[in-house]
């Protein structure tokens, strides 16, 4: 436990040294006498000094800070001060009471890199008592051998600028972060780093799905929709030149990964809309232990490849390590349908674990409809599949030279999935979902369509009302003369296919 030095301890008139659950050590005098017994009983326990407890009015946003964390001393910039009511921790289920006397603050966590310090995307909340203020932390010195221009086109300037003025008009919606709006200030001044640049290919990639929606280019009606905003923001413009924006992120973000000497990436497909959450699954049998009311499976299999996603992806042994160890809670869904909860970790009805053969699932089924459904369904063998859905961490990941094979190293999970429909290792999750869109497009329903694309992967003869609703939509699909492609025909080809691909032979397990 860490100690700290602070003038506002209410026992004590002058300099207080208190453990971190604010129980008074020592009282001096001078803060010189409190610092010296600080150093000295960190010293004898060898933990590092926990420093100046931060007074209510000391910090503010932009302020840097460290505090003590599980892992150790960690460091980070206060995004947003609350000094009264109840902090949220986005993208978590954390929450923290501010009040007058100890506010609360949200704070960008850094991490080193190179010979200085860089942001990343996690975000903490922590009370102002738990906080040190530290300098500035200094950015990596950047490689004067670089050879990748980077000066950004204007269409691109024009674009970030704008999208910050919409932002701030309010019409980018709940999802944009701050990070988001920084970098578009400084893309709009002319100002981009190397990893913005291989980020902004990625999310374009993701995203691009985001602009089949109404509104989404100049001169339709509710233009511009909040995903609109997000790519201006993300310097993409959605007119007459994002194919131009685009295709300038890709070229520099491929020159600035070969000049690293890393793999260029294969554009993954769309994931759902606004996620950055990958889906994969595999094809093995479910089986009941016990009184029936538990089942173990496996929703991931080590250095089995997947089928063509278009790339080849393994998944290495120890991917889920660090994730398992974390204290986040995972639950197990039917279909990814967060409405459909079987277990959870945090419950202890669900328990996770790494063995030789992949992430081993074992689960206490609750008495509910949904839960005796899918016993019967796995009693009758239909049942077959387990997904999870999980996201990339920085360096989590490694390509192959032509971008035609991936290695998951390390991964957040984030659920997992028995799955009573499509595996998501035959074909990525978001090309199952993504047959709502086309059902409603088509006039089809989603089992017509599934069954459509078997038939024709098969040879079979279809239904020829069938294949005209398919015919106008791929149509409606090709490039027109002033606009940009929407939805490449051979990307919904692709889809199409691997749909159609027949489920592997059931693994025992």
């Amino acid at each position: 436990m860490p100690y700290f030095v602070t003038d506002s301890h209410p026992d004590c008139s002058g300099w207080a040294v208190e453990k971190d659950d604010g129980e008074l050590l020592g009282c001096h005098a001078t803060k010189q006498d409190a610092v010296d017994q600080m150093v000295a009983v960190s010293l004898a326990e060898d933990i590092e000094p926990g420093g100046e407890r931060a007074a209510p009015d000391e910090l503010e946003v932009g302020d840097y800070v460290r505090w003590r964390s599980s892992g150790g001393v960690a460091r980070g910039r206060v995004e947003h001060v609350m000094r009264e009511g109840v902090l949220g921790v986005p993208d978590s289920e954390f929450s923290i009471n501010a009040d007058p006397d100890d506010p609360a603050a949200l704070i960008r966590v850094w991490r080193p890199e190179g010979d200085g310090w860089a942001e990343t995307e996690t975000l903490v909340g922590h009370r102002f008592s738990t906080l040190t203020k530290i300098a500035p932390l200094p950015a990596p010195t950047p490689d004067e051998d670089r050879q990748v221009d980077l000066d950004l086109p204007d269409y691109i300037l024009s674009a970030a600028a704008q999208g910050v003025e919409w932002h701030e008009e309010g019409l980018s919606g709940d999802g944009v972060v701050p990070r988001t709006v920084r970098e578009a200030r400084d893309m709009a001044a002319g100002r981009v780093t190397e990893d913005k640049v291989v980020r902004v290919a990625a999310w374009a990639a993701r995203h691009a799905v985001d602009l089949d929606a109404d509104g989404a280019r100049p001169g339709q009606d509710g233009f511009p929709t909040p995903g609109a905003v997000a790519h201006y923001l993300w310097g993409i413009p959605t007119g007459s030149r994002y194919a131009d924006a685009v295709s300038w992120f890709e070229r520099k973000a491929a020159q600035v990964k070969a000049e690293e000497g890393r793999a260029v990436m294969t554009p993954v497909e769309p994931r759902s809309k606004g996620s950055d959450v990958e889906f994969r699954s595999v094809t093995a049998e479910l089986r009941e232990v016990g009184d029936g009311n538990t089942f173990v499976g496996y929703a991931a299999r080590f250095n089995s490849p997947s089928q063509p996603l278009p790339f080849i992806e393994r998944i290495a042994p120890g991917a889920f390590a660090r994730t398992l160890r974390a204290r986040r809670d995972v639950r197990l869904f039917i279909n990814h349908d967060s409405g459909q909860v079987l277990a959870s970790k945090r419950s202890g009805t669900l328990r996770l674990a790494e063995d030789e053969h992949g992430l081993r699932v074992e689960a206490d089924l609750p008495d509910t409809q949904a839960a005796r459904d899918l016993k019967e369904l796995m009693r009758r063998g239909v049942v077959d599949s387990m997904s999870f859905g999980f996201t990339v961490p920085r360096g989590g990941d490694r390509w192959s030279d032509d971008g035609s094979e991936r290695e998951l190293r390390e991964v957040v999970l984030h659920e997992v999935s028995v799955v009573t429909g499509f595996p998501a290792y035959e074909a990525t999750s978001a090309a199952v979902r993504s047959l709502d869109g086309l059902a409603e497009r088509t006039g089809l329903s989603v089992d017509e369509l599934s069954t459509t694309f078997e038939a024709l992967a098969a040879g079979d003869d279809v239904d020829p009302a069938r294949v005209s609703a398919l015919v106008d939509v791929l149509q409606d699909a090709l490039p027109k003369a002033d606009a940009p492609p929407v939805t490449p025909v051979g990307l919904l080809s692709k889809k199409a296919e691997l749909l159609a691909k027949r489920p592997p032979a059931q693994v025992a397990v």
